[in-house]
C-alpha cells in the first residue's frame, strides 16, 4: 500500500493531507499536538470495533516503535484529543520557547500516529473489517519554521523519519491493529513557503468553496485580482501560528531565501502568558495546557470563560505589537521596501486580526503596496495545502 502524506506539524494542531496512490480524492484532517505516555493500556470501555473505529479521532492510542525517536522514548501514548482530558500534569506539548521542532519526538509521534490512524478508518470503512497488520510505504512531506531552518537541519529531520521501518500498534477496545510505516521518500521545507503554493492553486482543488482568496481584497482595493497574478508579485508573508511568525519574502513562488526569517511570536506565546495571569487571578488554583485553555475560550458556557478571555485579550496585544514590530524592521531590512503584497495568514491571523489589520494596511500604503488579508476559511490550512501540492507536483519529480 502506498500512501503520500502532508503534515503541517503545528504547536497548537497537527493537519495532515493523505492521498493513496492510483486513487482520487483526498482527507484533510487534524489532532491537537499534545500526548501523554502511559505506563499500563487503560480499561477498555468500549468492545465494539465499530464505535471504536468511528470515534477512533477521540480516542487514539497508540504504541509506538521507532528508531526515530529518543532512547526511551518507545511506548504506549495517547494522543490529541484524547490526550487533552487527561491528566494535565503529565500532558507533553512542544515548548514554543525553546524551538528546534527537528529535535522533538511530539512531532514525529504526531506523524506516526495520525498516519496510522488514517490506514485504520480507511480500511475499515472499505472492508468493514480489519486485518491484524498492514504495511505501507509513505511519501512524506513537512516543515519546519524559518527562524530554525537550515537545510542541515531538515536533512536531520528526513533522516529521522527514513530510519528504517516504524511500527504503529493501534489500540481499539479489546483489538490490536499493528501498521507498519516506511518513509521512501521525505522532504523537509520551511514553514510559510508552501502556502504561496496554496495562494496561486486557489479554488482550483475546491469548486465548492464559497470564499475566495482574494474576494474581501478586490473589494477594498476596487480590483479584480486573481490567484495567478500573484506569479508576477514580490510578496512578504507574515504567517502567524502558535509558537512562531513567519516572515517570507518571495518572488512569484520562490522564496528570497536570504530574506526570509522568523520570530517566536503567535497565539501560543499569548496563551500561556494567559494561563499565568489566570492562575495569579485564582491564587495558583489553575493549571493548564495551551490547547485546553484554549477550550475554555471557545466554550462561552464554561464556569471560567470570562476570566479566561479577559487575560487571552490583555497577552494579545502584547504579542500583537511586537509582531507588528518585526513586520515593518524586515519588510525594510529584510525586503528592503520592495513589496507589491503584504499577505497575512495562518491560524494567528484570526486571533490578531482586530490588533494588526489597521496598522499593516495603513503601512502597506506608506511603501506603495497593499494588504491581502487571508480569510479566516483559507487562513489556517494554506500550509499543509501547499505541501500537498508540492507533494504532487514537485517533490514527487525529485526537483529542487
Amino acid at each position: 500500500m502506498k500512501i503520500t502524506v502532508a503534515a503541517d506539524i503545528g504547536n497548537s494542531e497537527t493537519k495532515m493531507i493523505a492521498r493513496y496512490e492510483g486513487m482520487e480524492g483526498s482527507e484533510c484532517f487534524h489532532q491537537p499536538s499534545v500526548i501523554r505516555k502511559l505506563i499500563k493500556s487503560p480499561q477498555i470501555a468500549e468492545t465494539n470495533l465499530k464505535k471504536n473505529v468511528i470515534n477512533l479521532d477521540e480516542n487514539l492510542i497508540v504504541h509506538i516503535t521507532s528508531n526515530a525517536l529518543k532512547t526511551h522514548s518507545d511506548g504506549l501514548y495517547v494522543i490529541g484529543k484524547k490526550a487533552m482530558q487527561t491528566d494535565m500534569n503529565k500532558v507533553q506539548n512542544m515548548n514554543i520557547k525553546l524551538g528546534n521542532k527537528h529535535k522533538h519526538d511530539i512531532p514525529v509521534i504526531m506523524i506516526l500516529s495520525m498516519i496510522a490512524r488514517k490506514i485504520v478508518k480507511d480500511e475499515f470503512e472499505l472492508k468493514g473489517s480489519l486485518d491484524s497488520s498492514y504495511q505501507i510505504d509513505c511519501d512524506f512531506a513537512s516543515a519546519i519554521p524559518a527562524s530554525e531552518f537550515t537545510f542541515e537541519k531538515a536533512k536531520e529531520f528526513e533522516k529521522r523519519l527514513a530510519s528504517g521501518d516504524h511500527t504503529v500498534v493501534v489500540h481499539l477496545g479489546d483489538k490490536r491493529v499493528m501498521v507498519g510505516i516506511n518513509f521512501k521518500r521525505t522532504k523537509i521545507t520551511q514553514e510559510g513557503v508552501p502556502a504561496i503554493f496554496a495562494m496561486v492553486a486557489d479554488g482550483e482543488d475546491n469548486d465548492q468553496r464559497k470564499v475566495g482568496l482574494f474576494d474581501k481584497f478586490n473589494e477594498v482595493y476596487s480590483e479584480e485580482m486573481k490567484p495567478k497574478d500573484l506569479l508576477k508579485m514580490k510578496i512578504f508573508h507574515v504567517d502567524i501560528g502558535d509558537g512562531t511568525t513567519e516572515y517570507i519574502y518571495t518572488n512569484g513562488v520562490n522564496p528570497v531565501i536570504d530574506a526570509c526569517d522568523g520570530e517566536r511570536r503567535g497565539v501560543g506565546h499569548a496563551t500561556e502568558d494567559a494561563v499565568i495571569m489566570l492562575n495569579e487571578i485564582l491564587q495558583g488554583s489553575f493549571k493548564t495546557s495551551r490547547q485546553s485553555f484554549m477550550e475554555i475560550i471557545k466554550d462561552e458556557s464554561h464556569n471560567l470563560h470570562s476570566e479566561a478571555f479577559n487575560a487571552l485579550e490583555a497577552a494579545k496585544g502584547t504579542q500583537a505589537n511586537e509582531i507588528l514590530e518585526d513586520t515593518f524592521e524586515k519588510i525594510q531590512n529584510k525586503a528592503g521596501n520592495t513589496v507589491d503584497l503584504i499577505a497575512v495568514y495562518g491560524g494567528g491571523s484570526i486571533q490578531f486580526r482586530e490588533y494588526l489589520e489597521e496598522s499593516l494596511r495603513e503601512y502597506a500604503e506608506t511603501i506603495n503596496s497593499k494588504l491581502l488579508w487571508v480569510p479566516k476559511e483559507l487562513a489556517v490550512n494554506l500550509n499543509v495545502r501547499g505541501l500537498d501540492i508540492l507533494n504532487r507536483t514537485v517533490f514527487s519529480k525529485n526537483k529542487k
